[in-house]
């Protein structure tokens, strides 16, 4: 479950169909009320849009080819209806609405039903939203439908589960408190105006939901499910295999019985920020080394004006990469690094416009001159007027993405349906966010003229450094608040000095205009072939012919041993990609505009290269970039800031999530060419251009490329693809890269990392490898993921209530498979932590909590259909080819390899594997962080990977 607080099943009604079909198939008077929504032509699901009778507004996918059905429902209130003398108090309820209904009351139920059927479940809470989602075996969604159903009609809120679903926010509270999004929001809320809803903290704490005498905790949950939940602020979408016809008449009956009490949730009037507070200026020390500009611009609520979509375009302008933006001049400056714009928060009343500038350490020592550089821009775009041009460009690009939109997670695809329906008409749920064809000049005027001026602006300043002189109240962030200086060059920004550099974006030559599909061969093999190989250049290729879209995916993996072998080379290589990437952005963002994407990364074996998106314009991006990349000076001035920046994030890892750091701690200890944070800023911190280069030319002088082709390409297109690659490619015979190495740990290992961490909670990460890595072992690790993950989460966390960071999970390197059970907690010690997951362990055979024989076989059937997923979008079958090519796996079988495996196993030869390899002889590693007990579990400690690797041997992985 997650919180933000802004803005990023049952038979019986199947067999009361059959008994008495007329009752259940949809009448002609609601056929009649229902709507098909515009949908795109490359979409060939069904759709229909009713409202029950109860006026919960539905929308039906019906999807004959999904393995997965998924459902969601969201309901029009979130922290934005917190009471004030109960902050938190939308999140609690979005806790407790899954421990138990009238009709199902265990709480343990739903969870192992989703799990045991192949699905998963969560929920979020945002500031107008609660949006509840799932997906499951498409043969299950019934059922699953009528437990989720339950949800709405009759929760039990059990006053058991009351006290331990508080601790449970106390503990996603207290994950948080080193988080510097959560603490610069905590700021904010103090900021804002204290009539303003938002100023009311979102998550909850146990103290925010504690009973008091005149308020039991659980009397203020029943009044607000009373007051808020109501079928008239609910949209609902399901998707599944049915027919339309079939979705209806599983969804009226059970969604039908929602009870509407015609609740209303009121507009927002009061403005966000009091005007005579305006332009203030916000300092924040945070917890990671950063330096961030931020400007906050209160709006009008612009969300009927879906056609028009004047803010997001003024949002395209200011945040434009290319030549001529405001982020290029800031660039050229030395100011900056990257700069983000866009609504940051909408709700029924309002919104603001944000823009986020990340600073350089000379451009926090300028940031009065960046501030007059972002109102010069402002300044330009209103001198310049509202170009309609552009506006018809960007409607243009929305439309060819409209147009040839592909299918994703269902999961996610009906949680976003769930919320868009609130905000769209039902004719354009499916285009609205893709919709921009109603140009309003005046709109866009009145943005950058009326509301984007500097006096109405909240200018948030974030470093070590600033002035603080108080704490938030919630997450202790220091911070301080003064009144915008009147003289400020910024606010008064002259027409006559608009820096000469700064204009409009030039007409994007990327936008596709060729988007016809090639012709199909008679004969067109299933798989990649190998169509080139040399000495440096193996070429896979493959024309699609299942999606058939104007689209293909361009992968290039450069392979070299010079990448990790040392500390130094994958420092260098980092940087390399750093300066690369910075020195292609300015022309290619355009390119990403259009819908042609790139994406440069250090891997375990090299770089790779992925350019994706319309095949019209590939081949000439991709020939810019490979002659950036060739022509690349690496001695400019951009050096130091990329460095710096590269540092900086390394160094900020120190302040992720406590579990986050030791499962990359686990990574570094057990995987060849992993390597810690503090040794990469050691070799950064005076690394040269010089040095980075001497790595380049040792790189390509040992570079052979492995190329995916796959998509809308003839034959034809491999020459071009050879021939724009060729600038990079030597003659010679390159060496090949090293094998990979995972440490083969030894059964009855009982290895103890601590990994050193700022927070008060305890984390246990227990890594427990497989005996092998042949598919027998791969199958029997997997397996035992699905079956724990469900039952380790019941018990450990709802149950026991050790952390709200609870979690089961295969988790293979490289193919070595092993699982991984994850706990941060608040309230119990890193040794308490550990004996209650090997309790757990031990119970998974044997006692109350042990796995059934009819268990066992759903659990199987459920993993079995995860891996047999179809692939649901071009890139999903491109990314599994491209894993297959990168492992050398060439017969493109490994999901076939996986599924007989699994198929194979017996639930008496399964007991007896767990019984031996994951409970009386594990070959573990647990990594650890001590909290505020100071105590770490028993066992042999490692404190370093070299101290493991001379006591044992390796996986070699090719």
């Amino acid at each position: 479950m997650l919180i933000f607080e802004t803005r990023r099943l049952w038979l019986l009604p199947t067999l009361v169909c059959t008994l008495f079909l007329g009752a259940c198939t949809p009448t002609a008077e609601h056929n009649a009320a229902a709507l098909v929504p515009v949908q795109s032509p490359n979409d060939d699901r069904e759709y229909r849009y009713l409202e029950l009778d109860n006026k919960l507004k539905v929308l039906l996918i019906s999807d004959p080819d999904t393995k997965k059905g998924a459902a969601a429902l969201d309901v029009y209130v979130g922290s934005a209806q917190n009471p004030v003398d109960r902050a938190g108090l939308a999140h609690f309820l979005e806790h407790m609405l899954f421990l138990g209904t009238d009709k199902y009351p265990d709480a343990a139920e739903y969870e192992e039903f989703i799990t045991e059927h192949g699905g998963s479940r969560n929920a979020y809470t945002a500031f107008e939203h609660t949006n509840y989602f799932f997906d499951i075996k498409h043969t299950s969604l019934e059922p699953a439908l009528d437990r989720f159903a339950q949800f709405f009609i009759a929760p039990r809120f059990d006053a058991q589960y009351v006290d331990r679903e508080v601790n449970a926010v106390e503990a996603e509270y207290q994950l948080g408190l080193k988080t510097d999004g959560r603490r610069n929001l905590d700021v904010l809320r103090e900021v804002v105006n204290p009539e303003h809803p938002f100023s009311i903290l979102g998550v909850g704490t146990k103290d925010t939901l504690a009973d008091r005498a005149d308020a039991p905790i659980r009397e203020s949950l029943l009044a607000f499910y009373d007051r808020y939940y109501s079928a008239n602020l609910m949209t609902l979408v399901v998707l599944g295999q049915e027919s339309l016809d079939e979705l209806e008449a599983i969804v009226r009956p059970m969604f039908g019985a929602v009870p509407n009490k015609e609740r209303q949730v009121e507009r927002i009037e009061q403005p966000l920020y009091l005007p005579q507070t305006l332009p203030s200026l916000v300092y924040i020390r945070p917890e990671a080394s950063q330096r961030q500009l931020q400007l906050s611009f209160p709006m009008p609520d612009y969300s009927d004006h879906f056609r028009r979509k004047s803010l997001e375009f003024v949002a395209h302008l200011i945040g434009h990469e290319g030549e001529g933006s405001l982020l290029s001049l800031l660039k050229s400056k030395g100011w900056a690094e990257t700069l983000g714009t866009g609504a940051g928060l909408r709700y029924r009343g309002g919104s603001a416009f944000g823009i986020n500038i990340t600073l350089t350490e000379q451009g926090m020592v300028q940031r009065e001159q960046v501030l007059y550089a972002v109102f010069q821009y402002i300044e330009m775009l209103d001198l310049a007027g509202p170009s309609e041009q552009l506006y018809r460009e960007e409607g243009q690009i929305a439309g060819i993405q409209f147009r040839f939109r592909e299918s994703g997670d269902p999961i996610g695809y009906v949680a976003g349906l769930a919320n868009d329906l609130h905000q769209l008409p039902p004719a354009e749920v499916l285009r609205g966010n893709l919709l921009m064809d109603e140009f309003t000049p005046e709109e866009i005027k009145a943005i950058t003229r009326e509301h984007l001026r500097p006096e109405q602006a909240l200018i948030t300043v974030i470093g070590k450094e600033v002035p603080v002189d108080r704490q938030s109240e919630f997450y202790f962030t220091e911070y301080s608040v003064t009144p915008a200086p009147a003289d400020s060059a910024w606010l008064a920004v002259a027409s006559d000095d608009i820096d000469a550099s700064l204009h409009l974006p030039a007409p994007n030559a990327f936008i596709a205009e060729d988007v016809s599909l090639r012709p199909l061969p008679e004969q067109l093999p299933e798989l990649p072939q190998l169509l080139r190989d040399s000495g440096n250049l193996k070429l896979w290729y493959r024309q699609d012919d299942e999606f058939r879209i104007p689209k293909g995916a361009l992968y290039t993996n450069f392979r070299s041993p010079v990448v990790n072998s040392t500390v130094e080379q994958a420092a260098a290589v980092q940087l390399y990609v750093g300066l690369l990437t910075d020195a292609v952005n300015e022309f290619a963002y355009p390119a990403q505009l259009a819908g042609l994407n790139f994406s440069l990364y250090r891997h375990a074996r090299g770089i790779s290269l992925k350019v994706s998106g319309y095949n019209d314009k590939q081949l000439v991006l991709l020939q810019q970039i490979v002659e950036a990349i060739a022509g690349a000076d690496l001695d400019t001035d951009r050096f130091t800031n990329i460095r710096d920046d590269l540092v900086r994030n390394l160094e900020n890892v120190k302040t992720r999530r406590p579990f986050s750091q030791a499962i990359g701690a686990a990574r570094q200890l057990l995987v060849s060419g992993e390597y810690s944070e503090p040794a990469l800023i050691a070799e950064l911190q005076d690394m040269t251009p010089q040095q980075v280069q001497a790595m380049a030319d040792q790189f390509w002088a040992d570079v052979q490329a492995d190329v995916l082709l796959h998509g809308n390409y003839s034959e034809q297109a491999i020459a071009g693809v050879e021939q724009a690659l060729s600038p990079l490619l030597t003659n010679g015979q390159p060496r090949p890269p090293a094998a990979l190495e995972v440490v083969r740990l030894q059964p009855g290992d009982n290895f103890v990392h601590p990994v050193a961490v700022e927070h008060d909670d305890s984390v246990v990460f227990w890594y427990r490898q497989g005996p092998d890595n042949g598919w027998g072992s791969r199958a029997m690790t997997s397996l035992s993921g699905q079956i724990t993950k469900s039952g380790f989460f019941q018990q450990l966390r709802t149950e026991q209530q050790l952390g709200y960071v609870v979690s089961a999970l295969y988790w293979p390197q490289y193919d070595v498979p092993a699982l991984g059970f994850v706990i941060q907690s608040p309230s119990a010690s890193a040794p308490q932590v550990a004996v209650a997951i090997d309790a757990f362990l031990e119970g998974t055979l044997s006692g109350e909590q042990a796995i059934t024989a009819e268990q066992f076989e759903r659990h199987k059937l459920a993993l079995i259909n995860e891996i047999q997923q179809p692939h649901k979008n071009l890139w999903e079958e491109s990314e599994y080819f491209w894993s297959e090519i990168a492992k050398r796996d060439l017969d493109f079988d490994g999901r076939e390899q996986w599924v007989a495996a699994v198929e194979s196993i017996e639930f008496d030869a399964w007991q007896a594997w767990f019984q031996t390899h994951m409970v009386d002889s594990s070959a573990a590693v647990l990594f650890t962080t001590a909290g505020r007990w100071g105590e770490v579990p028993d066992g042999q400690v490692i404190d370093s990977p070299e101290a493991l690797r001379s006591q044992r041997e390796s996986f070699l992985v090719d």
